[in-house]
């Protein structure tokens, strides 16, 4: 039986957005986005957020028809995202951002009025494909207490960054906090605890429950540490984009509250505008320590991940087992848990499969505005 590819799962994710309501040219970049990341196996910014977005396009969370609009003033680029997808608006200004860095050694994107952009890595990777070092930083809904606190201050506010290099692009993509919100979900869903260290509870205490950490506050990776990076760019994708703070952010995973109206920053470097010209070979040198230590340089398992014909990863289901969920895919407890706290319920979903496949079956059969 044949696998689901990652051009089927673009093509079904376009048009389960097109259905419920967004412009065709703004669906694409999105789909694109998260079958890339499906076929990189980063489940947590695939399939698990279509059912979310084709939901807050119908409750208004995100206007999947407005046109983003650009602004440039020599190395500074700012797109107004018009509480549309962030995809799109990232994609408008990404031109003119290489073109100003090439044109003046450094430059800068800043994306206002946005909404959850996904992988980091995503918006970078193709700066690095085009000679430029990419950074891009995005704050998000609060959901995180730095140490001290009682309460959520920022969002996971991730970082990602992408350097051309001989062998392919280095590439690293992460957020501030101790675990992922899927994690603490799945935790939940099983019944099993978390680690101190990964949340607290509504009181501050610190706490194994997963449920009481997902109603409280999650942790910064690396302490005192994270907490200041997550500031950082809190302070770049958010004060100087004009974009909401995340304590001011509706959250991305329900339908309550307007549009999260984040931001995004991105900055692009041409290495070749510093006058280094041995860069490429320190890069080299760089790749070949870490080789005789026996790691390897982070994203150079990204590109034999990203197979757009057949991919298994274990992930994938075959279009007879899409059909056998498509059923389940109905039932209104499916529907309710895709937006009970941010992603589908992983309850039941023993087979590795199950849970990406249903999302698509979901999609497919009960996501769409009517």
């Amino acid at each position: 039986m044949a696998a689901v590819t990652a051009a089927e799962i673009e093509r079904t994710a376009r048009a389960a957005l097109v259905r419920a309501g967004t412009l065709p040219e703004n669906a694409a970049p999105v789909a694109r986005a998260i079958a890339r990341a499906e076929a990189e196996g980063n489940f947590v910014c695939g399939l698990f957020y279509l059912p979310i977005f084709c939901a807050h396009l119908a409750c208004g969370k995100v206007d999947g028809k407005t046109v983003p609009a650009i602004e440039r003033a020599g190395a500074a680029i700012r797109v107004d995202a018009r509480h549309g997808f962030a995809h799109p608006a990232i994609e408008t200004g990404l031109p003119h951002l290489a073109e100003a860095a090439r044109q003046f050694g450094i430059a800068a994107l800043a994306v206002r009025n946005s909404y959850n952009c996904l992988a980091l890595a995503h918006h970078v990777t193709p700066l690095a494909e085009r000679g430029l070092i990419g950074l891009c930083v995005a704050n998000a809904p609060a959901s995180v207490a730095p140490p001290g606190a009682r309460a959520p201050l920022f969002g996971t506010n991730p970082l990602a960054f992408a350097v051309p290099a001989p062998d392919g692009p280095i590439v690293a993509d992460q957020s501030m906090s101790a675990v992922t919100k899927t994690e603490m979900v799945m935790r939940r869903d099983r019944g099993e605890p978390i680690p101190l260290g990964w949340a607290q509870d509504r009181t501050g205490a610190p706490t194994t429950d997963a449920a009481e950490g997902l109603l409280g506050s999650l942790l910064p990776s690396g302490g005192q540490k994270g907490a200041n990076i997550a500031l950082l760019v809190e302070i770049l994708a958010a004060a100087l984009t004009g974009s909401k703070l995340g304590v001011e952010a509706s959250m991305f995973g329900d339908d309550k509250g307007g549009p999260p109206g984040t931001g995004q920053f991105i900055l692009a470097i041409d290495p070749a505008r510093f006058g280094n010209d041995g860069f490429a070979e320190s890069l080299a040198r760089l790749a070949e320590r870490f080789a005789d230590a026996g790691v390897r340089l982070p994203g150079r398992g990204r590109a034999a991940r990203t197979d757009w014909g057949e991919t298994e990863r274990g992930r994938s289901a075959t279009f007879a087992e899409q059909s056998s969920l498509r059923e389940r895919a109905k039932s209104p407890a499916y529907r309710r848990s895709s937006l009970r706290c941010g992603w589908p319920s992983a309850r039941g979903s023993s087979k590795r499969f199950c849970a990406p496949a249903l999302r698509l079956a979901h999609t497919m059969t009960a996501s769409v505005a009517t």
